[in-house]
């Protein structure tokens, strides 16, 4: 018998350049799939860049001190206000609603942008007038972004996390190119940078829908946690408690040792930059190769050693605190990736209004690190020792560390004692375990925030038509509101539109579909959708 070859079986293995040609392909292909995101991650980098020239110095400082921090009190309390008002609601807020509070926090983060700007430009010194202009500039700012998370919501986890670390990486970009001008000079430009935003909207809206960009979903994120609705919302309320107890030490770190800022020079500015963008592209890389956890225990493991490297280097150059900053404030910057991150998976989870969990999330955050802030400021004249101060961030540090710990395995916990008594088939056990808790109710997760309204059922079901007959976004926003009864001028001014334009829609949506009425439009919609 004729022996066979050992290598007989064995699948032919690609040649280099076969390798080559398909990673070019998989670039192309995911190049195309979230191009769609270009208008989105250009808005949220802008909204970033246009805060952070007016009330953090373009970061050629960590930031401005009280400038910063207790105008993020005032702007914070501000979003509050907008937070207790959509919480109060069971209905979204309508969408000419969102649209004239997107106008208006442009408009306000560009001309409180400029004005601080040309404070700057004038070597004109108010505290009072810059406090005031930097909170309006911050809430302005702070506004546009929920606006940018709000049209990604309902996505996946690879494009959420290519949405967010994208535009975080590109505003580094921009504004280290800001930075390079000079004081006042680089503010005006990026407020007048701002109202870019207007017509990406515009742009925004002849794109693909971020929610319908395929991508896969993990696992173990935040988006899809387990197979238990359950545990995921645990997981978030966890995450949530690990955010404000980091966001306490960030506070500590940015302004060590009495709460004023540290001037970078141009090298440590530039190593903080690199850094973020480098951590950025890390994140994104390792969800696309099919990292399970690279955006959610991964990213907070990364932050914590951030957090003891600024310690560490703080303590090695005392006389050098720019080198220890540059830990800090990378820190600090992936804390926003992070907290847009969180939000989305807020959004997903529960059935709020958007705007209830990108405010909650950036009131946790920010006002976390702000009151921690302004403490340590309002410290500074007791001239407490450094090793003072180290110690205490080390031990908050630590504190921080094990709260996140013991929140993620209290999690793990409750699930396996689930899943126990789920197979004893003890349903009184199951049935108390899944009961929402106070906390769940409060950040918008429990089951009674889920009940649809009429508008949300419509919603879900123009959306299913529309993807099934291929009507393009806005044509899906018009059947939305034409299936429920309004008139075709009701229609454009609730959309910002033409009445002939919204004519113009209705028509095509009869062709697309073969419906002639708005009566068959409805019964079509109750029939045949879900």
């Amino acid at each position: 018998m004729a022996e066979t070859s050992p290598c007989a079986n064995r699948p032919i293995e690609p040649t280099d350049t076969e390798v080559e040609l398909a990673t070019l392909r998989d670039l192309k292909g995911i190049s195309e799939r979230f191009s769609a995101l270009t208008p989105l991650v250009l808005g949220l980098a802008v909204a970033r860049v246009g805060l952070l020239a007016a009330s953090y110095a373009s970061y050629s400082r960590t930031d401005d001190g009280l400038l910063t921090d207790g105008a993020s009190l005032i702007a914070l309390c501000l979003v509050g206000v907008l937070l207790a008002i959509v919480a109060g609601r069971r209905k979204p807020l309508r969408k000419r609603v969102v649209n004239r509070l997107m106008d208006a926090s442009i408009a306000l983060e560009a001309l409180t942008g400029a004005a601080l700007g040309g404070l700057m430009v004038a070597d004109l010194h108010s505290p009072v007038l810059q406090i005031a202009l930097s909170a309006l500039c911050m809430l302005g700012a702070s506004l546009s972004m929920f606006y940018w998370l709000r049209r990604a919501r309902g996505t996946n986890t690879v494009v959420a996390a290519a949405f967010v670390f994208t535009a975080l990486a590109a505003s580094e970009v921009m504004l280290g190119a800001v930075s390079l001008l000079p004081d006042g000079i680089d503010t005006v430009l990026a407020a007048a940078l701002v109202l870019v935003q207007y017509p990406l909207r515009l742009l925004a809206r002849k794109k693909v829908i971020p929610r319908d960009i395929s991508g896969t979903a993990r696992p173990g994120d935040f988006f899809s946690f387990s197979a238990s609705a359950l545990e995921r919302n645990r997981f978030l309320i966890a995450t949530a408690v690990g955010i404000g107890a980091l966001s306490i030490v960030i506070g500590f770190l940015r302004g060590y040792p009495a709460g004023e800022p540290i001037p970078f020079t141009p090298v440590t500015r530039l190593t903080y930059a690199l850094l973020v963008i480098g951590v950025c592209a890390c994140v994104i890389v390792a969800l696309l190769r099919g990292g399970d956890r690279a955006a959610t225990v991964g990213i907070f493991i990364a932050m914590e050693l951030l957090a003891g490297a600024a310690l560490i280097l703080y303590a090695a150059f005392p006389d050098s605190l720019h080198i220890g900053a540059v830990a800090s404030t990378t820190l600090n910057a992936l804390m926003v990736g992070f907290t847009w991150y969180i939000s989305l998976a807020f959004m997903s989870a529960g059935a709020r209004d958007p705007y209830y969990y990108s405010s909650a999330g950036w009131i946790v955050w920010l006002g976390c690190r702000a009151l921690t802030r302004v403490s340590l400021i309002a410290l500074a004249p007791a001239q407490l020792s450094e090793a003072l101060v180290l110690t205490v961030v080390g031990g908050v540090l630590l504190v921080s560390t094990q709260v996140v710990l013991v929140q993620f395995l209290d999690v793990s916990a409750r699930a396996a004692r689930a899943d126990q008594e789920r197979h004893a088939g003890n349903c009184e056990a199951c049935a108390a375990e899944a009961r929402a808790s106070a906390l769940e109710r409060l950040m918008g997760l429990d089951s009674a925030a889920a009940v649809e309204t009429p508008e949300q059922v419509m919603h879900r079901r123009a959306a299913a038509m529309g993807a099934q007959f291929l009507l393009s976004e806005r044509e899906v926003e018009v059947l939305e509101l034409y299936a429920q009864g309004y008139t075709q001028k009701r229609v454009a001014d609730e959309l910002g539109i033409s009445q002939g334009t919204a004519h113009a829609h209705v028509k095509r949506i009869y062709a697309k579909t073969d419906l002639h009425s708005r009566q068959e439009l409805i019964d079509y919609l109750e029939e045949f959708t879900v």
